[in-house]
């Protein structure tokens, strides 16, 4: 559990950093890093990608805390959109964790795969909203965080990979788009986690080193250095232009969904 605690906090300052600099909760690194390392480490491969999962989603609680306290001291966060949006996601991240305990291993890493490669290809083709399109009224916009809710818990991203193109296709600049991810990924993290917690506890294949799904070396490590580098991404992501944003958004997108994709084929 030890090598697992020391591997996880050397990652989680990487995914601190993509975390704060790209509102995306670092869960598109942190699943697939997880999903390797814990079967190394004794994780029954029945369980791993549930696990990685849930570890994802309770690290991106305390990431998002972070980059959301540097985010609201720099005044990008507009409050009454994330009133309206937050008790939609938080349904969502309920069912989705749901989904996940169900799911097959193979099927939620095609899943995970899959999402990330069309979204990495949408942003590298630069495809333009249409200019008069505005972020909906509160009954829709709470509807959207269902959906978005569900599809970010079911592949453990904390919401940033959804919620960023979504404000994006509503004209919300990119720099605000990035503290809403950020934002949105708190609730969907606290209800996911919770969940996964009272559903792994229902599964009778040992885990060790965790409570319910999730792992607490792998929770422990990433959280504790990602806690430290959130900030310096916020920073980036105020300092950095927005199109070399968009470009690394997309990059590692399409990197990581390829890989995922790829292993739970063959």
């Amino acid at each position: 559990m030890l090598e697992i605690f020391m591997y996880c906090l050397l990652f989680g300052s990487f995914t601190g950093l993509i975390s704060g600099l790209l509102g995306i909760g670092g869960g598109i690194a942190i699943v697939p890093f997880l999903a390797w390392l814990l079967p190394l480490h004794g994780m029954p491969v029945e369980t791993s990608m549930q696990t990685a999962i849930a570890t994802s989603l309770a690290t991106i609680i305390i990431t998002s805390l972070s980059a959301i306290y540097a985010q609201n001291k720099r005044g990008a966060i507009d409050w009454k959109v994330v009133k309206y949006f937050t008790p939609g996601i938080a349904i969502g991240a309920y069912f989705g964790a749901h989904l996940v305990h169900y799911l097959t291993t193979e099927l939620l890493s095609m899943v995970f795969g899959g999402f990330l490669l069309l979204n990495g290809l949408r942003m590298a083709l630069k495809l333009t909203p249409n200019p008069e399109r505005k972020l909906p009224s509160p009954l829709p916009l709470s509807l959207a965080g269902s959906v978005l809710g569900i599809l970010s818990t079911l592949i453990g991203i904390g919401g940033g990979t959804f919620t960023v193109p979504y404000m994006l296709l509503h004209n919300v600049p990119m720099k605000k788009a990035i503290a809403f991810g950020s934002t949105f990924g708190l609730p969907i993290a606290i209800f996911g986690a919770i969940s996964f917690i009272i559903l792994g506890l229902k599964n009778t294949i040992p885990m060790e080193g965790n409570i319910g799904y999730i792992n607490i070396p792998a929770f422990l490590g990433i959280s504790v250095a990602s806690l430290f580098a959130a900030p310096i991404g916020v920073h980036l992501a105020h300092t950095l232009p927005t199109g070399a944003m968009k470009k690394t958004f997309a990059v590692i997108m399409l990197f990581v969904g390829l890989k995922m994709f790829i292993s739970a084929i063959f």
